[in-house]
């Protein structure tokens, strides 16, 4: 049963897979990349997930007036600086089970957390705030149900600069506190068996990176990825993980004997991201980029409703990265389609007192904010000096700036991307050592053949080696992302 109200229709780019290696790994051999000239084939894996399933379409249908209720509820309590964190991580729960797993029960139980969660924030004495207390194992998911929605609740402490301040030891890390258990547990979450399995690991797997991956490439924090160990590891998997066809990284899915990878926006913007651009193929992932622009989320620019701010944000990043790399027919086209997003980020999302308007994903006000003002941010809109795309001038700029920042200003200083926001909206002249272009160079190549523990079985179209989700919407009111928690 297709309880999903913006069903796409998507086609399956399937890659058969010959034999079984004894240690149980994926092998991946270096082969000669090919630009891609067309977009790759979409895969929708929900029709592994819910064929045969009906529990939960009812559990779906059951639960939409309470998302709904949900959407417009936490943003009029945002809105008057009130803290719903615990209600938020309910609902980001509660989606993430409806769209991509098939326990029904779990998800019921979340429903039921989410409407207490509810309850509590319309309460005039409730108990809701910005920052919860740390869990039992450290953590600030105190009112999530699993370990990376934790995980990820966690990232602005565990990404502080300076260092981890929790009272209690982030002993939730225990379970990838070493270079094993770390590349065991992205070897499990990169490939989802939905029919087998009866869960999606592309959330998961979304989440999880854009945490670890800071983690460990800084050098660790309190005691956890410390060991230069990990970062070889790390390196290993992230290589080994991109597709040199497209250049993106994505979830690989097993169906009836077929691994598929899909092409991720928003998984690919965090890997080059928290890189800082040192992957590999960038022009063939700028080719890609391109060619999907009209798709739909997360294999495509567009939400059921158009464009957002948090997209187009993911795809100018991209740009930013790849600018030194770039064709000079990708700069022409990749300077049109910014020009297109700025256009409709100006016309359609951003209005001139600093009001932004609300879109189907149904994004907390934080959020909407913090990528309204990235992406004009990383575009260089406020600063010339980051204008890398284009020399136009921008004479309303200042003026959208100061409007932003005094909105963001009215949100309670610990709400979520408040700091961050007003980090992006900090007048021009303020600025500090602006970077004007990506630090070029790639990651170093693995050798010929490389092995990688992922799958248990092997790509016959073996790849070459050098990142709030697509979480599938209940009637396109998915929070869809929490995926950065700290910018």
């Amino acid at each position: 049963m297709d309880f999903d109200l913006n069903n796409e229709g998507r086609v399956a780019l399937r890659k058969p897979i010959e034999g079984r290696l004894a240690a149980a790994v994926l092998v991946i051999s270096i082969a000669l990349p090919a630009l891609a000239a067309e977009a790759p084939p979409l895969f929708e894996p929900r029709h592994m997930l819910h064929e045969g399933r009906p529990e939960m379409g009812t559990l779906a249908l059951e639960a939409k007036p309470v998302i709904t209720k949900a959407n417009a509820l936490l943003l009029a309590a945002e809105r008057h600086g009130k803290g719903v964190t615990c209600a938020r991580q309910a609902l980001n729960e509660l989606r993430w089970r409806i769209n991509s797993t098939t326990d029904a029960a779990s998800a019921r139980v979340t429903l039921e957390r989410l409407k207490r969660a509810l309850t509590d924030v319309a309460s005039p004495h409730g108990g809701d705030a910005n920052i919860l207390p740390q869990d039992a194992e450290g953590s600030y998911g105190g009112c999530d149900g699993e370990w990376f929605l934790k995980l990820g609740d966690s990232g602005d402490e565990l990404l502080d600069p300076r260092g981890w301040r929790g009272k209690l030891p982030p002993r939730f890390l225990d379970r990838v506190a070493t270079p094993a258990s770390l590349s065991a547990y992205l070897a499990k979450i990169v490939v989802s068996d939905p029919e087998a399995e009866g869960v999606d690991h592309r959330k998961e797997l979304n989440v999880s990176t854009g945490v670890l991956s800071r983690l460990v490439l800084r050098g660790g924090v309190s005691d956890y990825f410390t060991n230069p160990e990990f970062k070889t590891a790390f390196t290993a998997f992230l290589e080994s993980w991109q597709d040199p066809i497209t250049g993106f990284f994505g979830e690989w899915y097993l169906d009836h004997g077929h691994l598929i990878k899909t092409s991720d926006l928003s998984v690919t913007f965090h890997m080059a991201r928290y890189t800082k651009g040192r992957i590999g193929h960038w022009p063939e992932l700028i080719d890609t980029l391109l060619a999907i622009k009209d798709r739909p989320y997360p294999q495509g620019w567009l939400d059921s409703d158009g464009m957002t701010n948090h997209n187009n944000y993911d795809v100018a990043e991209l740009f930013s990265l790849g600018w030194s790399h770039m064709r000079e027919d990708q700069r022409a086209a990749t300077r049109i389609e910014i020009r297109r997003m700025l256009d409709w980020a100006l016309n359609h999302s951003i209005r001139a007192d600093g009001e932004i308007t609300p879109t189907a994903a149904a994004e907390p006000l934080g959020d909407m904010y913090y990528f309204a003002a990235a992406f004009l941010d990383t575009i260089g809109y406020f600063d010339e000096r980051k204008r890398f795309w284009t020399d136009e001038d921008f004479p309303q700029a200042e003026r959208l700036r100061m409007a932003l920042e005094a909105k963001v200003r009215l949100m309670a200083a610990d709400a979520p991307f408040t700091g961050a926001t007003l980090s992006r909206l900090t007048a021009p002249e303020a600025h500090e050592n602006v970077t004007l272009a990506p630090v070029p160079g790639t990651l170093a190549r693995l050798s010929a053949t490389v092995v990688l523990p992922i799958s248990g079985k092997m790509d016959a179209h073996p790849s070459a080696v050098s990142h709030d989700s697509a979480d599938l919407r209940v009637g396109g009111m998915d929070r869809v992302r929490a995926e950065e928690p700290f910018p």
